[in-house]
């Protein structure tokens, strides 16, 4: 019986098919949020160092206003 052996064997190779299939989609839906962490990582990051940044500027604007002061201080 040849036929219902090369049967099976189609049956069976469709079934390892859609097993591959349903493993790659779940290792693919695995790497997009491993992805989509490190972006909101990333995002948190910029943000933190961009009110470092910010700060800083704060912080040399009030520099020089003090040593403008002490300048226009030192003048008179």
């Amino acid at each position: 019986m040849p036929g219902t052996e090369l049967a099976q064997y189609g049956l069976a190779t469709f079934a390892v098919a859609g097993l591959l299939y349903t493993v790659s989609l779940f290792v693919n839906k695995k790497k997009d949020n491993e992805l989509s962490e490190v972006i909101e990582n990333n995002t948190k990051a910029l943000n933190s160092l961009s009110n470092v940044i910010q700060s800083i500027q704060l912080s040399l604007v009030r520099q020089e206003q003090k040593i403008d002061e002490l300048l226009e201080r030192a003048r008179r």
